[in-house]
């Protein structure tokens, strides 16, 4: 016998879930909901009401904007499904709304190489640690920190999601710590392959720079992995 043809809804897919990039399945599923890390757990987030959007949006300022994506994305759902949402919430809702719909896919469009994507992987990067540990370039000792760091992390754990300093949870985590670093390292119109001459990149046969091999240790090359000795 035939199925019966489904309804369809008149809710939209926008309507329904109106941020669909980064996904979120569930936003019960946000660290921000488990609170799986509390020791890097930015307290004092909230929607209660306006100013309690304020506040959430300062002091989620200084970490990366895919953070700030979550933490938004987290609070408007949780203030949407509360049982008994008030005035003052959905006041609270629209700065968010706001937020979502203007200020993140401005700042995103902003973002340089796509945020200096795609990352090293951490299989590569940790191939260059023992002459990461032995250049003597000035201020290699944070991009050092970092590639320690980000070899040894879980699978699919985000760098949003990481602290570059577990005591500082208000400050940059890995994420936005790297990409100030490589804004400050690559120089307009060195995004790709095509602005660096080969001294620049390469010391020898089969042997990257000095130059290079920092911009290695914060996971990022202007070149293919693949082309990588």
């Amino acid at each position: 016998m035939p199925k019966a043809p489904r309804k369809r809804s008149n809710t939209t897919a926008k309507e329904s879930n109106p941020i669909a990039k980064p996904k979120i399945k569930d936003p019960k599923d946000s660290h921000l909901y488990t609170d799986d890390n509390p020791e890097t757990t930015i307290h004092g987030t909230g929607f209660k009401d306006e100013a309690a959007a304020h506040r959430t949006l300062e002091l989620i300022s200084k970490r990366s904007l895919l953070y700030q994506f979550q933490t938004v994305n987290t609070m408007w759902h949780r203030a949407n499904g509360h049982p008994h949402k008030t005035s003052d919430m959905q006041a609270a809702m629209k700065i968010f709304r706001e937020w979502l719909d203007v200020t993140y896919p401005e700042s995103n469009s902003e973002l340089r190489a796509k945020g200096f994507k795609p990352l090293l992987s951490k299989a590569c990067v940790k191939r260059y640690l023992p002459q990461i540990r032995e250049c003597k370039l000035k201020g290699i000792e944070e991009a050092l920190k970092f590639a320690e760091k980000y070899v040894e992390l879980e699978p699919r754990k985000k760098l949003a999601n990481v602290l570059f300093d577990n005591s500082q949870p208000k400050e940059p985590d890995m994420e936005k710590t790297r990409y100030d670093a490589l804004d400050k390292l690559v120089a307009e119109g060195k995004e790709t392959s095509n602005g660096w001459k080969m001294d620049e990149i390469w010391a020898g046969k089969k042997q990257v720079s000095d130059e290079h091999l920092r911009l290695i240790a914060w996971a990022w090359s202007p070149i293919q992995e693949r082309n990588l000795p």
